[in-house]
Formats: structure tokens, sequence, C-alpha cells
């Protein structure tokens, strides 16, 4: 079961969305994601991180092994954006 925090590939015609879950609407079928980079015709292209709204149909789960420092930019990143409750949620899950 995917739980915010999680990392994500969504297909979006032949453009893949890269990010990590943020939140899931109550009401609907959608997912709100942190879109940070996308792949098209097999190039990664990074982004400004941006919240995007898309429908949990195509969601793929990405197996990361996060590195300390992906656990601490990320948490950084909720700091900066002022996003109290996925602070806590990556605070919880960081290991050791």
């Amino acid at each position: 079961m995917l739980k915010p925090g999680d990392w994500i590939i969504h297909a979006h015609g032949k453009e893949r969305i890269i990010g990590f879950i943020r939140d899931f609407s109550r009401l609907r079928n959608e997912v709100y994601i942190v879109q940070v980079s996308s792949y098209f015709d097999k190039k990664i292209t990074p982004i400004k991180p941006e919240l995007v709204v898309v429908e949990s149909k195509n969601i793929m789960a990405v197996g990361l092994t996060l590195a300390k420092e992906d656990w601490d930019s990320m948490i950084d990143l909720a700091i900066l954006t002022d996003d109290e409750q996925w602070f806590r949620q990556l605070s919880k899950r960081k290991p050791g």
C-alpha cells in the first residue's frame, strides 16, 4: 500500500512523471504528487518541484533505497515548503 513520502512513477501518455506522494484525495481517486522530474524518450529531465494531481490508477511504486543525504534533503524540502505533516512523516520513516 502506497503512503505519503513514497517515490512513484506516473504514466502520462508517453511521458513518465517522477516524484513522491504528498497526500491522497479522500473524495476522488486522485493522488497529490510533488513532481521532481520527468522521463521522456529515454531522458530524465529534472524540474523545479511542483505539486500535481493525478489519477491513482497509473501510479507505480519506485523501489528505492535512499541514502541518509536523500532523507535529509527531503526533510529540508518539507521545512522549506512549510509542510509540517510531511516533515513528521519523513522524520518517523528516516532510518537510524
